[in-house]
């Protein structure tokens, strides 16, 4: 199959287990119930996924990678408020993908995409206790936000961080 339909084909599915999950408990979503919403056989599904996580999973490392290389976000090279406002902006966008994860149990999914672009980014850069601290806050910060039902601004967050961050 050529890889534009089949990038076609995984756009179906996701759009359609997303449009279930608005509906139904993730849990309770049968791959059966996303191939018949999706307009595609059980066999396409598992070419493109291994299961419901994957999709989930997927579409999450294909918004965190676009962001990454069209925002030119770097914790290094901007300030840190203008770091944590471009970072809370880009999470507020995607808020109703992060609500229906966090629903399901499953906000695991950007704690991990978080770890593997900053880990990775910084490897070499800053030592493995310094990095996986820096993931872990960037993700605990988040967690408080959503649970805070995003009160604050991106830059009235940042704001707060960077007074923290700069003593």
């Amino acid at each position: 199959m050529e890889a534009g339909r089949q990038s076609e084909i995984e756009g179906y599915i996701t759009t359609a287990l997303l449009q279930l999950m608005k509906k139904k408990d993730y849990f309770r979503i049968t791959i059966t119930e996303i191939c018949e919403k999706a307009g595609v056989s059980r066999m396409s599904f598992y070419r493109s996924f291994d299961g419901k996580l994957e999709v989930l999973q997927k579409k999450c490392t294909a918004i965190t990678d676009e962001f990454v290389q069209t925002s030119g976000i770097s914790y290094r090279d901007n300030s840190i408020r203008q770091y944590f406002v471009t970072l809370f902006t880009h999470l507020q966008k995607h808020r109703d993908l992060i609500m229906l994860l966090a629903r399901a149990g499953l906000l695991h999914i950007i704690k991990d995409d978080i770890d593997r672009v900053f880990l990775k980014t910084y490897e070499g850069v800053y030592d493995d206790y310094k990095s996986h601290f820096l993931s872990g806050g960037i993700y605990d910060v988040f967690l408080c936000w959503l649970k805070n039902g995003c009160r604050e601004t991106p830059e009235a967050l940042a704001g707060k961080l960077s007074e923290v961050l700069e003593k």
